[in-house]
């Protein structure tokens, strides 16, 4: 009997409960949140964008305080070994081989919030709260599944089932059978 490797490439999103990261940290996430968020939308309604523009625009074209940013980015990097390390751990039995492609902290992402949308100021906060982190992983499940959305079913259901109770939330957005070599 030949046992056959499939490999799955998954996309999660995950959050980190606030207060796990808070631990960790000098500056509160909220805190550092709400400032950006305040900036940003003072800097929109000045220039009149009719948008939030990503943290990165303004780490290129000045416009909010950059201690701000830097404590993004300190926030950021702690968020995400902390995910790096979490997926590590919890996923690493599940599969025969597990490698992170990349991890993108959320709050470094274009808003999905526009000025005079309800609720804008919450949102924004939520957004560059430095909590949700987008993966991108390789799994090889050691199994002989013949059929690939059997074993995108199988891989997203691990995922689900091992990461839950260690993240406030897991969202997986996709899962692809990349291909099937027999041993």
């Amino acid at each position: 009997m030949s046992l056959n490797f499939t490999r799955v490439a998954i996309s999660l999103q995950v959050r980190v409960p606030e207060t796990a990261l808070e631990r960790h940290l000098a500056a509160s996430p909220h805190v550092v949140a709400e400032n950006l968020a305040e900036q940003v939308m003072a800097y929109e309604r000045e220039h009149a964008l009719g948008y939030y523009p990503a943290v990165d625009f303004f780490q290129q074209h000045g416009g909010i305080e950059p201690e701000l940013i830097d404590a993004l980015e300190n926030i950021a990097w702690v968020l995400t070994s902390m995910v790096r390390n979490e997926i590590r751990l919890r996923l690493r039995p599940v599969f025969s081989n597990l490698k992170i492609e990349s991890l993108k902290t959320l709050a470094f992402t274009m808003p999905t919030v526009r000025p005079g949308q309800q609720n804008a100021r919450t949102n924004l906060i939520d957004h560059f709260s430095a909590t949700s982190v987008k993966v991108n992983l390789i799994a090889t499940l050691l199994q002989k599944i013949v059929d690939t959305k059997a074993a995108g079913r199988m891989a997203e259901s691990m995922c689900y089932r091992w990461l839950k109770d260690h993240f406030s939330s897991i969202d997986v957005t996709s899962v692809h059978v990349l291909d099937d070599a027999p041993e």
